[in-house]
């Protein structure tokens, strides 16, 4: 008689819980739906250009990636630190595009009904930066002026966005979502073994 380990029970007893993906989902969003006017707020007052370009990327993103792995883990401790491939990626990608539904009808409500001008004074602050950062650096005149119009493009479109234009917009973020999903369910996964029993 002898034991053997049989990996296509792996993580059979790990289910899909919806509920806490759901939970998960909604207090990651508001988190980003926070950081993504905390980066509003901060930069529109931030004088410098490398500041301006990477506070988003720092926050929005470097900040984001870290709470949303954490998150993943916690969901993953939370099914007994055991799950497939498919269950994480099935309560990762839940957790994210419900984060990002609330993230994204949250900044449009605030940036166009509870503060329309924030968006605008942003855009124009960074134009200004931008423009005194390549002055000082000798970027030729047609590429400034190139930039310029269009940043300008972006002021004009400030309060013209659709509901098409958010849902495409939506759709694309969703996708990425997926794919970032994808990455994080490889990196969680962790399937329990089994041990059968046979006769040899």
């Amino acid at each position: 008689m002898t034991d053997s380990i049989n990996p296509s029970n792996a993580g059979f007893d790990a289910v899909f819980d919806k509920k806490k993906s759901i939970i998960y989902g909604i207090v990651l969003g508001v988190i980003s739906f926070i950081l993504g006017l905390i980066v509003l707020f901060v930069v529109k007052d931030l004088n410098s250009f490398w500041g301006v370009m990477s506070m988003s990327f720092v926050v929005n993103t470097g900040i984001f990636v870290i709470i949303s792995a954490l998150f993943s883990f916690s969901l993953r401790k939370a099914n007994g630190g055991y799950w497939s491939f498919s269950i994480a990626l099935k309560s990762i990608f839940m957790m994210l595009a419900i984060s990002t539904i609330i993230s994204t009808i949250g900044t449009q409500v605030y940036v166009n009904f509870v503060n329309p001008s924030l968006q605008e004074q942003v855009v124009k602050h960074t134009i200004n930066v931008t423009i005194e950062y390549m002055e000082k650096n000798n970027v030729p005149d047609e590429v400034i002026d190139s930039k310029i119009a269009e940043l300008e493009k972006q002021v004009d479109a400030i309060g013209k966005i659709t509901l098409g234009q958010i849902f495409k917009g939506l759709a694309i973020t969703l996708l990425f979502q997926f794919v970032f999903a994808l990455l994080l369910s490889a990196l969680s996964k962790r399937e329990k073994l089994t041990f059968n029993q046979s006769t040899t």
